[in-house]
């Protein structure tokens, strides 16, 4: 394939997309359709955040099990003020996460860590906070990992009390749940928040990215995808990093 018809079929899956997000449908990524790598993942990543043009405001990342360290942006047209409501677009059902999330510090120390690392002095990560994270996911569970990671540019909604933590390396296997309408919808665990955070850094750096003050990252879900349609009151709790509730009003 030559590299002006690569580019035209990188393109032409970020518009599908694009598209996608924007009329809250789900659509599949399969055969020519799907990233053939996570370099293509990339790529395609850069065009629908270039064509959503909102501002970045947070990173998720995870690694893969073996294979590399994945990372997606968190838009700003997509946070909802804690309080408020998720009006959800289009017919399919909304995906909620709960994840263990850090704030950056300085403006200073976003560059700093941009380039070597966080680290636990100065400016870095001062906050720790838990948040929900809605998902509207395109394509399949099936789908490869590197298709499947071009679906965390949601549209991720919170807002939440800052809690500071004297420890965060204790942020390891933290207790948390998601409340429907005050009733325990499911419970979880977390990983390690801290090693997730560390581990951003150096994969944006060599993609010519950078953390910036005032960020949030989010560290991977404690308790899975849950699907909910209609209306309801969503709370998610976290132990010793406090809580978040939004409306929820989808299909």
């Amino acid at each position: 394939m030559s590299s002006a018809t690569s580019k035209d079929r990188l393109a032409a899956i970020a518009d599908r997309l694009v598209a996608a997000r924007r009329q809250g449908a789900r659509i599949a990524l399969a055969g020519p359709d799907a990233p053939e790598d996570y370099e293509e993942g990339f790529a395609i990543q850069d065009k629908v955040v270039a064509a959503l043009a909102s501002p970045v405001i947070g990173w998720k990342v995870m690694e893969v099990p073996g294979g590399p360290v994945i990372f997606a942006p968190i838009l700003q047209s997509g946070r909802v003020a804690a309080g408020g409501t998720w009006e959800v677009v289009g017919t399919e059902p909304a995906g909620i996460e709960l994840e263990i999330a850090f704030r950056l510090g300085s403006r200073r120390a976003g560059r700093r860590h941009a380039r070597s690392g966080l680290g636990r002095r100065g400016g870095g990560p001062r906050r720790v906070r838990a948040v929900p994270e809605p998902d509207r996911r395109s394509g399949q569970a099936a789908a490869p990992r590197h298709a499947r990671r071009l679906h965390r540019q949601r549209r991720h909604r919170h807002r939440s009390r800052d809690r500071r933590m004297a420890q965060p390396r204790t942020s390891k296997a933290r207790p948390g749940r998601l409340l429907v309408d005050g009733k325990v919808h499911v419970e979880g665990k977390s990983v390690d928040p801290v090693a997730a955070l560390q581990m951003l850094p150096p994969v944006l750096a060599a993609r010519g990215k950078r953390l910036a003050a005032g960020q949030i990252v989010i560290t991977g879900s404690l308790i899975g995808m849950n699907w909910l349609t209609s209306r309801h009151a969503l709370e998610g709790i976290v132990d010793g990093c406090g809580k978040v509730a939004i409306e929820l009003a989808a299909a």
